[in-house]
């Protein structure tokens, strides 16, 4: 069987909403499909994606790259280069890969293939990485997904209020919705040995360096006042992204400097969770994140906002904190009930560590696969002009 896997990615070279795709092409190719994987075309890099692309390539997948900036006037002459290499490869299952649930709807670079996938009406699988209440959208950008959302097969989130948000945006219920989890990066599952209570109080911030999403400024904001300083912590910030700079600011201007690190990207996340105690992830939107499932399966507390699929996983109280908003007062908040519980980290860890064991998908490029190969045709007509 020939199996497309199309991803909409477009705001870093690679991010954990890649995982899951190219775990389920490599499953594919493994089994003996013919696999493709249509994604934009970003300078060429070391690093994680470059990797991965070499891991695909070398498993046989063929890679149709497209502009990262859009050909108007050659799109006006003809149908795109990398979409006559779609519909020459011809598919006999799709999976659209969505950073957010409207990426395909709303960018007009993506529509040949919308159009293309929706006319032709080749079985499809719509996983969607992300969405938020803020969603504003356009008129035909929701008439789009809608028409998406009415064609697939299976429409997989990675978390159930992501299908909630989905629909109230959308204005229509979700059909053939399901939850979807993501892979983890780790190899050993097992958790890790308390990394013991002398000395400071030791939180890791594992996440890019966003702050419209993963809200590090609203951590480093809550740990100024005098009751924190007074107290002995440490804070390192693991990963790379477009704030790094200004987070550095930040901790400088409210004194903090000599308690944050910024530790960059970690390649393995158990060396991590060796030396800290609890996560820290104080994000304004989410799915699902994998920085929250890994630690909790390494046997570490989460401090995290209730958004996306956090509140599935996080218990306040039990195996980590929930701050009832994500702003400034609510990460105060459970930063609060976090310190008061020290003497319980430990304990909450383990029952973390339960917990995501029992929700975790050992294999999901696996079910993904089987999703997609279980796809029948859409009788509906998801056709858009």
């Amino acid at each position: 069987m020939k199996v497309l896997f199309f991803s909409t990615m477009k705001g870093s070279p690679w991010g954990g909403s890649e995982e899951l795709w190219h775990a389920a092409a490599m499953e594919a190719a493994r089994d003996a499909h013919t696999v493709a994987a249509c994604i934009f075309d970003w300078p060429e890099s070391s690093g994680l994606r470059a990797a991965r692309l070499r891991e695909l390539e070398r498993a046989g997948v063929r890679i149709i790259r497209r502009p990262l900036k859009r050909r108007r006037l050659l799109e006006k002459l003809a149908a795109p280069a990398w979409m006559r290499e779609v519909t020459a490869f011809s598919p006999d299952r799709v999976c659209l890969s969505q950073g957010g649930a409207y990426e395909a709807a709303g960018r007009r670079s993506v529509h040949p293939f919308v159009r293309w996938v929706l006319s032709s009406r080749v079985p499809l699988v719509n996983v969607v990485q992300y969405n938020d209440d803020d969603d504003d959208l356009r008129r035909g950008t929701r008439r789009i997904a809608r028409a998406i959302n009415a064609h697939a097969h299976v429409n997989a989130f990675v978390a159930r209020r992501n299908i909630e948000q989905a629909a109230r945006a959308l204005r229509h219920d979700i059909p053939r919705s399901c939850v979807l989890r993501n892979p983890v990066n780790l190899r050993d599952l097992s958790p890790l040995p308390w990394p013991g209570d002398d000395g400071p109080a030791r939180l890791a911030v594992v996440a890019r360096l966003q702050a419209s999403t993963k809200g590090q400024d609203l951590l480093l904001e809550s740990l100024c006042g005098a009751a924190w300083k007074a107290r002995d912590w440490r804070v390192s910030l693991f990963g790379q992204g477009p704030d790094e700079e200004l987070f550095r600011a930040l901790a400088r201007q409210l004194g903090l400097g000599e308690r944050v690190t910024f530790a960059g990207h970690a390649a393995d996340v158990r060396e991590i969770w060796r030396t800290h105690h609890a996560l820290a992830l104080p994000s304004r939107a989410e799915g699902t994140p994998l920085a929250m499932v890994e630690a909790m399966l390494l046997a570490r507390p989460c401090l995290v906002t209730d958004v996306g699929g956090c509140a599935d996983w996080v218990e306040h109280g039990v195996n980590g904190w929930l701050a009832p908003r994500a702003d400034l007062g609510g990460v105060m908040l459970a930063l609060e009930q976090m310190w008061a519980d020290r003497p319980r980290w430990r304990e909450m860890g383990l029952a973390a560590a339960e917990r995501a064991s029992s929700m975790h998908d050992p294999n999901p490029g696996r079910t993904l696969l089987q999703m997609l190969l279980g796809a029948e045709r859409s009788s509906e007509s998801g056709a858009v002009s």
